[in-house]
């Protein structure tokens, strides 16, 4: 059984993370669903989360796995699955465990990790156990993809950073209450390549009381040759690099960087 997830330090969080506009209307859902079906499964997805990537693959008729190590994010995972149809049930199936050392005992044709889990990973060793781990778990001509983002150096140090800024707008929870978002860089740790990201909720109950809920996660930034060197490492080869979901060669001005890799020859 995995640690306790920093995502579970506050209950809340999977219940707002679903209000969150932001995420809902990201277009990155096609994109995955679209791999899966390419794929003809079945899929593994690292860091499933609420499900959000992983619901639309399951009812697109592609068996899928989802992994994650918080267990309020597959808590409420379970809840959503519980009201699909049973077909959609039956295609899904999820698993409490850790994102850098997983064994299923099983293979998959696809991998995913969408929306920048891999930032999660602090280390180059948890890097490397999560590339190891889905390198294993890979069936003949099976593909890994994830997504980074695409850090500009110039900026990401500016200041300006760390002022808050509300980065979703106000949208009502199933219980009444108004949730708003800000979002700001609470610490740069230039030489581990990590930054410190404080979101802040600020929550309006049905009764006009006002709630302050402030979490405060790590995420590690990578280049694109680091990346690709550390895929090098772990037995893969690079088959695409895209700039966004919609498979834009990636530029200097990409916001994304999507990897498309697939088990080296020996």
């Amino acid at each position: 059984m995995p640690a306790e997830s920093h995502y579970d330090a506050i209950t809340s969080i999977a219940e707002f993370y679903d209000a969150t506009l932001v995420y809902q209307e990201r277009k990155d859902i096609e994109f995955y669903v679209a791999e899966a079906r390419a794929s003809g499964g079945p899929v593994l997805e690292l860091g499933c989360g609420t499900g959000r990537v992983l619901l639309p693959t399951a009812r697109a008729g592609i068996q899928i796995t989802g992994l994650d190590a918080s267990a309020n994010m597959l808590a409420r995972c379970r809840a959503k699955l519980d009201a699909e149809p049973e077909p959609v049930r039956a295609r899904a199936s999820l698993v409490r465990g850790d994102l850098a050392a997983f064994d299923l005992g099983r293979q998959f044709a696809l991998i995913t990790i969408p929306f920048r889990p891999f930032q999660h990973l602090l280390t180059v060793e948890q890097q490397l156990g999560c590339l190891r781990s889905a390198r294993r778990h890979l069936a003949p001509r099976g593909r890994l993809i994830f997504d980074v983002f695409h850090v500009d150096p110039s900026s990401v140090y500016e200041k300006a950073w760390m002022e808050e800024k509300e980065d979703a707008p106000a949208s009502r929870l199933a219980d009444g209450r108004v949730v708003r978002r800000t979002v700001r860089i609470a610490a740069f740790h230039r030489a581990a390549q990590i930054n410190d990201v404080e979101f802040c909720w600020y929550v309006t109950h049905t009764n006009g009381r006002r709630e302050e809920i402030r979490w405060r996660t790590a995420l590690r930034y990578a280049y694109r040759f680091e990346l690709e060197h550390l895929l090098a490492r772990t037995g893969y080869a690079v088959v695409a690099l895209y700039g966004d979901v919609n498979r834009a060669p990636y530029s200097d001005d990409s916001p994304d960087m999507i990897f498309v890799a697939e088990a080296a020859a020996a």
